[in-house]
């Protein structure tokens, strides 16, 4: 399977050079240990109580029980005792390159344990600039895996979408973003058939995956066969496939609204057609989808907490983590809340989108934890994360399972199991330090002690620091108006 990471690939791998399997510890210098902590394997879903974390430099050079330890002289030592850590977390979707977002969003990525992100996308020119901005020694970016821009039809649905209008301008496209040195290429909503079967054909001869919206010109099905390595959000082809006749449903509205019909045709077919979708995922019609998604390894990003951000509950609308947002973002965000019966029916997309999950992941498709940081309301950098996996498991994923999406699960997606996704000798250094079990209560990710990002210690001044920064910097930012919105 092709590696996502590029360049991240190359550091990781470092990172796993050199360090041994088991057995006591070495006699070998550490910068940090972390003792007599509990190690959640979110593989396994073991507690391993009482275990000492060697780091040295950006990777863990040693992981076991605390009473086999050796702590090297000079070693920073933090006593963890009554404490649990996790691998860093992933957040798989979000949109940091627009608008200077990197310095108030990179700050909260860190300061929250999310030592790791999927860049979905932006302006070309915006992309190689946070791009190169990352790359530098000491930019305060976490680990960043990018996507070229959004591959799209043309006119675009965004402003800083990429015009592929047909099979030629798609094979050329291909080759362009993966010269540019983009880890993966991301599809759109307007792509034609034609073009979105020549960027799958391409990108499988140039060894470079893919992954993005469902176009609306091809089924999930077909984009699951066509080798999508991910789909993100749950758009209406989920909800078609979920109910019986929803097909037929759509194809009726679509005549409805075709040159020629009667006038009145239109809001009786829309309304089949959404009471149709909002009574909820019937397993049997959902099933055959689910099956192919598994069988095909094509992965699931729902992103939750942007369907929770469209009706927010009243807590929300007052969240202190506010003061991490654009003012002018706020603003839009409170005026923009749905009213009425438009409230009434974003709940119940909400709840009908929680219940696919379950299906999904019942069935075996791999859940990625996104959230879709952008401009989207009430989606906040960083602990959104956390907000993310707590609607997983209000979803009916356990609290492993949640973890496994951030972790685990993102890890064996980007092809760099052998080096991130457990606390392990070898793996990467990033790590989240909590004061309580994760797997009792998810919401116990945000009990947070200390993070390590990279072999840095962040601890309580540290983190913050950096919220004060990240407060800063959102204080200062100028939000432009919308193309529309980030997704």
């Amino acid at each position: 399977m092709k590696r996502f990471l590029g360049p991240l690939a190359l550091s990781l791998a470092a990172a796993a050079c050199g360090a041994p399997a088991s057995g006591p510890a070495p006699a070998t210098p550490a910068d940090l240990a972390l003792t007599h902590v509990t190690v959640v394997d979110v593989e396994s879903g073991a507690l391993r109580a009482d275990q000492t974390v060697l780091v040295r430099g950006s990777r863990i050079a040693w992981a076991g029980p605390a009473g086999e330890a050796r702590v090297p002289a000079g070693a920073r030592v933090v006593d963890a005792t009554g404490r649990y850590v996790i691998p860093g977390l992933w957040d798989m979707h979000v949109h940091t390159s627009r608008e200077g977002r990197a310095l108030h969003f990179w700050p909260q990525f860190l300061a929250y344990g999310v030592t790791g992100v999927r860049e979905m996308g932006s302006y070309l020119d915006s992309l190689q600039h946070w791009r190169a901005q990352a790359r530098r020694p000491g930019s305060g970016a976490p680990r960043i895996v990018y996507s070229s821009p959004m591959l799209d039809g043309s006119p675009t649905s965004w402003r800083h979408g990429y015009a592929v209008a047909d099979s030629a301008a798609a094979v050329a496209a291909v080759d362009t973003m993966q010269a540019l040195g983009f880890d993966f290429l991301k599809v759109y909503n307007r792509l034609s058939r034609d073009a979105y079967f020549a960027i799958a054909r391409r990108a499988r001869e140039r060894g470079i995956p893919f992954a993005g919206h469902i176009p609306q010109s091809v089924t999930a099905t077909e984009a699951s066969d066509a080798g999508q390595r991910s789909i993100e959000h749950l758009s209406n082809d989920f909800y078609l496939n979920c109910v019986p006749g929803g097909g037929a449903l759509l194809a009726r509205f679509l005549a409805a609204r075709a040159p020629g019909a009667p006038a009145d045709s239109v809001g009786p077919a829309l309304n089949r057609l959404l009471d149709a979708m909002l009574a909820g995922p019937v397993p049997a019609s959902c099933q055959p989808l689910w099956n192919r998604m598994a069988a095909n390894g094509t992965w699931l990003t729902p992103t939750l907490t942007v369907s929770r951000g469209q009706q927010p509950p009243d807590a929300l609308v007052r969240d202190p983590r506010l003061r991490f947002v654009p003012p002018a973002l706020a603003a839009r965000w409170d005026s923009g809340r749905p009213t009425g019966e438009d409230a009434v029916r974003e709940e119940r997309i909400a709840a009908r989108r929680a219940q696919m999950v379950a299906l999904a992941h019942a069935a075996g498709v791999g859940i990625l934890a996104g959230t879709d940081a952008s401009d989207e309301p009430y989606v906040f950098a960083g602990s959104g994360l956390h907000d993310e996996l707590a609607l997983l498991v209000d979803a009916g994923l356990t609290p492993l399972q949640a973890l496994r999406a951030a972790t685990l699960n993102p890890a064996r997606y980007l092809g760099a199991a052998d080096s991130m996704g457990t606390v392990a000798a070898g793996k990467a250094a990033d790590l989240l330090v909590l004061d309580a079990n994760p797997l009792q209560d998810i919401r116990n990710t945000m009990r947070i002690f200390a993070v390590v990002a990279g072999g840095r210690l962040i601890d309580a001044a540290e983190r913050e620091r950096l919220l004060t920064l990240a407060q800063q910097e959102a204080s200062r930012a100028v939000n432009a108006p919308p193309a529309r919105q980030d997704d």
